[in-house]
């Protein structure tokens, strides 16, 4: 009786385990299937897929493929930027256990496949830089297992389902930049509550709805892109709830109204970029203690008031551009400070007063425009010993003479633009020595003086502008010597004798 009984488990358990190797066989066999019904429909000119052989016993040994060991089921697909192209057909849909598919960077057309969305464990779908076109299917995130989604830089057009983010509940990073998706952010975005990065730059986003929806709830956001859409109305206090705020990009908008106040409260912010908008009134006293602040880019808005005081407040600033707005007031000698400023534009403000000696301290700083402001005084002595690779100061006030330079001046600077100033006396013989410089603009000023010679050692000089300069005496014969030369600009002046031969030699002279 007890033998009769071990047989019977003993055949038992051998039917439970081709039970269970006949379901592992059938599920690796849904991959391979999936697999290869999903090549058929791809176009692969460079033969990436080889390795996808229908007669093998498992993929976990083809190209492109990750597979959980155990199970031996696949949970990853990566096919960037190997020159596939064709449409998402049917068979991905087979690989239940996927969690990772990324198209990125191919030339896959048509519409985003729906029944992307029956892949219940995907967590990683970037489908960025193709051409997919057409509307985002808003089953797309069913049922919320996806934590990365990056459809950015195709051609999806239309509106955004809201359907879309209504069970988001894993989602971190959404990227949907680069398309020409339309109409009003979907306010079931606030539903993303674990959403880290949110990139929806680039598009045809309209409206305001993004911020009357609770944007400012998803308090574990750390980069937050909106730029380059048509997104209007003013933007309401709430982003101090951010804490984790790194990156705020809400530039080429039409966003109205004052800056939001409480954006100095975020303590962990390093990139804050509002330009080309339609601001008002001044920038924010809370802006000064954004010591973490490396980018700070306000151009192009309509702020008026005084020029921040507390300017050298933000010690950590690389970048930072005020340009296009009303500022007026002085430029304080606190922006000495910044040490680590590498780029500063005030240009096309009102600000006055004279140009602070302390810039002379920013000894990283290589491009600096303070063009088209009531600057006056002199060109401070030891500013071109900085390395500076462009200097703008032009249409300004500026009086005195341009100083010398060291040899750091000549090693670095490509564009110098002093023009339409009330500059006078001579031009630094020494100027020649620079072998970088590109364009030089000297117009409109009332240097009462010849022109140097040394300029015809320019070997890379492409434009010169010296219209309207007072400049005397004769035009030299060596201008032309680099051939380089192919704007030359001279009229307005009060030169004598005959025009040289040598200024043939400019290369597709310009004007004369």
């Amino acid at each position: 009786m007890m033998g009769v009984l071990r047989l019977c488990i003993f055949a038992f358990m051998s039917l439970a385990s081709f039970t269970v190797n006949a379901d592992e066989s059938l599920n690796l066999n849904d991959d391979i299937l999936g697999l290869i019904v999903f090549k058929a429909s791809v176009s692969d000119p460079s033969s990436q897929l080889s390795s996808w052989n229908q007669d093998d016993d498992t993929p976990c040994s083809w190209k492109f493929i990750t597979c959980n060991p155990v199970t031996r089921r696949v949970t990853g697909i990566s096919l960037e930027g190997i020159n596939l192209s064709g449409k998402i057909g049917r068979g991905l849909e087979k690989l239940q256990s996927l969690k990772v598919l990324s198209l990125a960077n191919n030339n896959f057309t048509g519409f985003i496949n729906p029944e992307l969305s029956l892949l219940t464990n995907l967590e990683l779908l970037n489908l960025s830089q193709n051409s997919f076109s057409g509307r985002i299917p808003g089953s797309l995130m069913n049922p919320g297992s996806i934590k990365f989604l990056d459809l950015s830089r195709n051609l999806l057009s239309g509106p955004v389902p809201e359907e879309l983010f209504r069970n988001c509940l894993l989602l971190r990073s959404l990227s949907l930049s680069g398309n020409n998706l339309e109409g009003p952010i979907p306010s079931s975005l606030s539903n993303c509550k674990t959403l880290n990065h949110l990139n929806l730059s680039n598009n045809g986003f309209s409206g305001n709805p993004v911020f009357e929806s609770g944007i400012w709830t998803l308090i574990r956001m750390r980069t937050l892109d909106l730029s380059h859409n048509w997104l209007s109305g003013a933007i309401p206090n709430g982003v101090f709830a951010l804490h984790d705020l790194k990156q705020l990009a809400l530039n080429g908008n039409q966003f109205s109204g004052s800056l939001p106040s409480d954006i100095g409260l975020c303590p962990h912010l390093k990139t804050l970029d509002l330009s080309n908008n339609l601001f008002i009134e001044t920038v924010p006293e809370s802006f000064h203690a954004l010591s973490s602040l490396s980018f700070l880019n306000l151009a192009n808005n309509k702020l008026t008031g005084e020029f921040p005081q507390w300017i050298g407040s933000l010690t950590s600033v690389e970048y930072l551009d005020f340009s296009g707005n009303g500022l007026t007031g002085i430029l304080p000698e606190s922006i000495g400070g910044l040490t680590s400023l590498t780029y500063l534009s005030l240009s096309d403000n009102s600000l006055s007063g004279t140009i602070p000696l302390s810039l002379d301290l920013s000894t990283k700083l290589s491009v600096i425009s303070l063009s088209g402001n009531k600057f006056n005084g002199s060109i401070p002595d030891g500013i071109f010993d900085l390395g500076f690779e462009e200097i703008d100061f032009s249409r300004n006030k500026l009086t005195g003479s341009i100083p010398p330079g060291s040899s750091k001046l000549f090693e670095s600077l490509q564009s110098l633009d002093l023009s339409v100033n009330h500059l006078t006396a001579d031009i630094p013989a020494e100027i020649g020595l620079n072998s970088k410089l590109r364009y030089l603009n000297l117009s409109w000023n009332n240097f009462q003086t010849r022109m140097p010679p040394e300029l015809g050692y320019l070997q890379n000089l492409t434009a010169l502008d010296l219209r309207n300069g007072a400049f005397q005496g004769s035009i030299p014969k060596e201008l032309c010597d680099s051939g380089s030369l192919g704007i030359l600009q001279l009229d307005g002046n009060s030169f004598t004798g005959s025009i040289p031969d040598e200024i043939g030699n400019c290369s597709s002279l310009y004007l004369l």
